[in-house]
């Protein structure tokens, strides 16, 4: 029997046990309750949970029905219910029963006009084409929106953002950062928060796309399964085809599984942005074996793309082509890559070489892993290059720090050329390539730019830096001001000439300068 129903009972007998001759008082004439009172508290910091404390006086036992459909609930003086309100409008109804079993009721309205964070989940993702940078986005019931803060300022003031809105920030050094996000009630920061770190570095120092494995000071751990294992060594067979000092060994072991294969945990994810090939130059033993090029999420395995390509040579280099265009989803962080040679074949004890894993035919490229060459595509973020601009006309021209790093363009370095005071109409920039660039592959190139104006003519010059008959030059006006956009070139033809590889830049070709400074970056063919 509950507690507050045995106390009724006893106060009963009580008065039965009594001397028959003692004088009791009618329990007919006991008062009906009286001073009844709700006394209900709101969470401030969970504002749907209630306390609510009943009180009076002559009262045995309480009721309290919440006036949202669920079972009322039972208590005695001194007891308080505690109770979690959706969003709405409310009757509670207190029923206070005194000795003689008379009720009385109070009635009070509350109304909940919102409702507290809950169930917060904080995703942190690298951004593609960019090592010192992450996105960060958020859900959690009910939430008014979010507070982010990214560890790396002192009295860092929020970033404000929304469920189904990505945060992308840079940063300005390598090194371990506390990501911070706070759900808010009605703009209010509340007590529900998480917090994640994030290790973030110089692409020059990570192993991302383009890897060209001739960084020495990177660990490339390759990892084998299936009887397969890899790694780096000094390249075999250095040629024409390829002159790298290191490269990638893979060796099926005599009797390895036919699905043998060697994998790589990269450091950032791939970034399709620009193409959806992948080019591999690679080394085999025998024509005309499967290679499997396949891309994992590196948490989820199951979560991947892969594509088939075919040797073309016996015992020298060359370069296969992988195109993910029809593979599946390529916005998905890929963040491992795994390779298959002789795919279906048991192992022989045969070793196969690759080099050269980039979005780029020429494999080259400022990421990481990439060698010191200045080579396409240009994304400036190599610190371990000296980028030396030639200029003329009064322009000049320096690798900084992104100004604006939001939008279409992240980067953590780019180029700014600045037009000087009366500086000529054709004033600008040049940048001579380690190599001839190779358009067998196309002829269209694209760069970032960022103008101070809109409309501005960008004149971008291919030319032979030991004839300048030879040369092509194309002009593209911006569409806008004081944002990345990416500009379009055609160099249909371009192919005829020899030896490009000076890279010239003109902003606002036509106008004399005034000191005012156009933003360059990420330089490649498609």
């Amino acid at each position: 029997m509950p507690t507050k129903y045995l106390f009724l009972l006893l106060f009963l007998v009580g008065f039965t046990a009594c001397d028959d001759e003692q004088i009791l008082p009618s329990l007919e004439d006991a008062p009906v309750p009286t001073e009844l009172s709700l006394d209900i508290i709101m969470d401030a910091d969970n504002p749907g949970d209630a306390s609510i404390t009943p009180g009076g006086r002559g009262v045995t036992l309480f009721s309290i029905d919440f006036g949202d459909g669920s079972p009322a609930e039972d208590m005695v003086i001194g007891e308080s219910a505690n109770h979690s309100y959706t969003v709405g409008s409310y009757t509670v109804t207190l029923t206070a029963t005194g000795i003689n079993g008379q009720t009385a009721t109070l009635t009070e309205a509350i109304t909940i006009n919102v409702l507290p964070p809950r169930n917060l989940v904080l995703n942190i993702s690298g951004t593609p084409g960019n090592t010192l940078s992450i996105n960060v986005s958020a859900t959690a019931d009910n939430a008014d929106g979010f507070h982010a803060y990214f560890g790396d300022v002192t009295d860092e003031m929020p970033t404000l953002f929304q469920e189904g809105e990505t945060l992308s920030h840079v940063y300005a050094a390598e090194g371990d950062y506390d990501v911070r996000v706070v759900a808010l009630s009605e703009g209010m920061e509340t007590s529900l928060e998480a917090t994640e770190t994030v290790s973030v570095s110089n692409g020059d120092n990570a192993v991302v796309l383009p890897l060209n494995f001739e960084n020495t000071t990177l660990d490339f751990a390759w990892g084998g399964f299936g009887g397969a294992g890899a790694s780096v060594v000094d390249n075999p067979d250095v040629a024409e085809g390829n002159m790298s000092a290191r490269v990638v060994e893979l060796n099926k072991s005599s009797g390895s599984e036919v699905w043998a294969g060697s994998f790589l945990e990269l450091e950032g994810p791939v970034d399709f942005s620009a193409s959806s090939k992948i080019f591999i130059n690679v080394w085999s033993p025998r024509a005309g074996i499967p290679v499997i090029l396949k891309l994992e999420d590196a948490v989820d395995a199951d979560i991947n793309v892969e594509v088939n390509a075919i040797t073309t040579m016996a015992n020298g280099w060359h370069q296969l082509e992988f195109d993910f265009s029809g593979a599946g989803d390529l916005t998905i962080p890929y963040e491992k890559v795994v390779i298959f040679f002789d795919f279906g074949t048991a192992g022989m004890d045969e070793n196969f070489y690759f080099d050269d894993i980039s979005l780029d035919p020429d494999g080259s490229g400022g990421g990481g892993g990439g060698g010191d060459e200045i080579a396409f595509p240009l994304d400036f973020q190599n610190t371990g290059i000296s980028y030396v601009f030639g200029n003329f006309g009064g322009a000049g021209a320096e690798v900084i720090d992104n100004p604006d790093a939001n939008g279409l363009n992240t980067s953590s370095r780019v180029v700014a050329l600045t037009k000087n005071s009366a500086s000529q109409v054709w004033a600008g920039v040049f940048i001579d390539l380690d190599n001839p660039i190779d358009f067998s592959g196309g002829q269209t190139m694209k760069l970032k730019v960022w103008s101070p104006v809109a409309n501005a003519p960008i004149m971008l010059k291919l030319e032979n830096p030991d004839n300048a008959d030879d040369f092509l030059e194309i002009m593209v006006p911006t569409t806008g001001a004081n944002q990345w956009e990416e500009l379009t070139y055609d160099f249909s033809g371009i192919e005829a000439f020899p030896n490009i590889k000076r890279v010239v830049l003109f902003g606002n070709f036509g106008t004399a300068g005034t000191g005012e400074t156009y933003y360059f970056d990420d330089i490649r063919r498609e």
